[in-house]
């Protein structure tokens, strides 16, 4: 990292290693490692509930706009009516909604990997209610494969710690349109997903770029978004595939020039022959 980079307080640490070297295995020296800070940041939803999220703690107003957008808590950014980080705890988010109500009735619940099949029915019943994306958006492949190196001007974080993700949403013409960068892959997507919405545009439309692999929950989080396309710098899941499909997405992973691979529609890309 360049020295002159200065990393937002409190997101990093340096921590005493011992280093081992396979040059000569008794061989090893001390000394300081930048380690990315992990964090709990509580969202305090008025009349619904209270989440916890395990995150840096950055950009946690557009993280937890971001994070309600996705989850269906609010369909827009009108839809606040209320936002405050906490004054004795900067950890605690307090957000204030439209329809509460409403609100718990349409939550997408997205799950984790990790859920079983509880998980997947909430999954199945997700992908039934979730509207494709329109046709609206079409990239150059020399737009695509740009992609990976914009999104590292974001990665301050990551230069530091090599413990960090990001996302990043871009325009057609690969003009940057808001970003977000955190220890989580979901949590990166709703700071770049929030900070467009506190900006007053919508992320319809927008090409999604990932610092690492497409699953699942990221391809919900798009298609909630209205995201037409989405360029991971790693692979994608099946089940990633498999809603990318469903849900008229453009799925693209091993984004890493000179070539990528696109999984699913194809035709968003121009100067591409398909099969």
């Amino acid at each position: 990292m360049n020295a002159s980079e200065a990393l937002p307080p409190d997101v990093a640490a340096a921590t005493r290693t011992v280093q081992v070297r396979s040059i000569d295995g008794a061989a090893s020296s001390q000394a300081d490692d930048l380690v990315v800070l992990e964090h709990t940041v509580t969202l305090l939803v008025k009349d619904l509930g209270s989440f916890t999220l395990m995150c840096t703690p950055t950009d946690v107003e557009a993280m937890a706009v971001g994070f309600a957008f996705a989850e269906g808590i609010i369909d827009s950014a009108d839809d606040v009516v209320a936002l405050a980080v906490g004054k004795d705890d900067p950890n605690v988010v307090a957000l204030e909604v439209e329809d509460p109500a409403a609100a718990s009735t349409r939550r997408n619940m997205i799950i984790a990997t990790s859920c079983g099949m509880c998980g997947r029915r909430t999954i199945e019943a997700l992908l039934e209610r979730t509207e494709p994306c329109r046709t609206t958006t079409r990239i150059t492949r020399e737009a695509l494969l740009a992609l990976p190196q914009r999104l590292e001007e974001i990665q301050g974080l990551y230069r530091a710690t090599g413990a960090s993700h990001a996302a990043a949403l871009f325009d057609a013409e690969g003009h940057m349109v808001a970003g977000g960068e955190d220890i989580g892959r979901h949590t990166a997507m709703d700071k770049a997903i929030g900070t467009c919405l506190l900006a007053g545009r919508s992320p319809a439309g927008c090409v999604a770029a990932l610092s690492g692999r497409a699953s699942f929950e990221m391809v919900a989080k798009a298609a909630r978004a209205g995201i037409e396309i989405i360029a991971a710098v790693s692979a994608p899941s099946s089940f990633a595939i498999e809603a990318a499909e469903r849900w008229n997405i453009t799925l693209c992973g091993f984004v890493r020039p000179p070539r990528a691979n696109v999984y699913t529609h194809p035709t968003r890309i121009t100067g591409v022959k398909t099969p």
